[in-house]
């Protein structure tokens, strides 16, 4: 079934593409993989739409229709690169447009990771502040320090290092995210992590539930109640065949489409998440 325009408008601000920039080998799934997804609309249930996810050890693969157009998204970590495909064309560019994105992965870099952002970025520095219990979680506190035009900002985060995720983000002026750890729950016989996720400032406060599968870090349900944002179903762990991440042979390369705001309303370009100007602002610690 193709998805309508409110649905991908929806469900885009939900899913994210991995991480930054295509580099987050670090925060990648916990194993291979393929599933099926689905886009549920959380104001209309019955305007879905269904696709495949193909994650293997460095790569991905995501396609499903939109618009009546079939397209693929390969991702490649070690080379960088993000591909869209549209089968029907025998087509490909470089890059993201409109392609049905996979929920990225339930795993943050870590203070202390050798590849984490306070080991790799200069303008970084973290102080181990102790630890503390947080909703029955065991945590450890830190205190990320980034400097900026002559002020230091402190953003403080409370990090379950077991499952590599954080509890308790408090920057010092800005939104406060919080998880709670609902319970374990069986989906398709999987022990799947059920958390409450809220987000304050001042007085306004925004709460969704997330289940996250515990095996593979993957998000299998977003929403709040029956109407789910997004499914992840029918996991089966496993290698995947390699051809599924390479461009196959006979497809022409083509120049992307222009970012749909500059073709006037609608929905916004599909990139990558960038961190914020001001880094008090920004909405998750990774």
């Amino acid at each position: 079934m193709s998805m309508s325009r409110s649905l991908f408008k929806s469900t885009l601000a939900a899913l994210a593409v991995l991480t930054p920039g295509l580099a987050g080998a670090a925060s990648w799934y916990g194993a291979p993989f393929s599933a099926d997804t689905v886009m549920v609309s959380p104001v209309d249930p019955k305007d879905r739409a269904s696709g495949k996810l193909y994650v293997g050890a460095d790569r991905l693969r995501s396609e499903g229709v939109y618009q009546g157009t079939r397209k693929v998204l390969i991702v490649n970590i070690p080379e960088r690169k993000a591909y869209t495909l549209i089968p029907d064309r025998k087509e490909y560019h470089e890059g993201l447009s409109e392609a049905l994105m996979p929920p990225r992965p339930d795993v943050e870099k870590m203070p202390d990771d050798p590849q984490g952002p306070c080991k790799l970025d200069p303008q970084l520095a973290c102080t181990h502040d102790g630890s503390e219990t947080i909703h029955g979680i065991q945590t450890e506190k830190w205190s990320v320090k980034a400097k900026g035009q002559g002020a230091q900002h402190v953003v403080r985060i409370w990090v379950d290092a077991g499952r590599r995720i954080v509890i308790r983000q408090q920057p010092d002026d800005g939104p406060v995210m919080e998880r709670k750890l609902l319970g374990i729950e069986k989906i398709e016989g999987r022990d799947t992590e059920k958390w409450e996720i809220t987000h304050s400032f001042k007085e306004r406060k925004n709460s969704y539930q997330q289940w996250v599968d515990a095996a593979l870090r993957i998000p299998v349900r977003l929403g709040e109640g029956r109407q789910a944002a997004m499914e992840v179903t029918a996991i089966r762990e496993g290698p995947q065949d390699a051809a599924l991440f390479q461009l196959p042979a006979g497809y022409k390369q083509v120049n992307p489409p222009p970012p749909l705001g500059a073709e006037g309303p609608g929905l916004p370009p599909a990139q990558p998440p960038q961190p914020p100007a001001d880094p008090r602002k920004a909405p998750r610690y990774q």
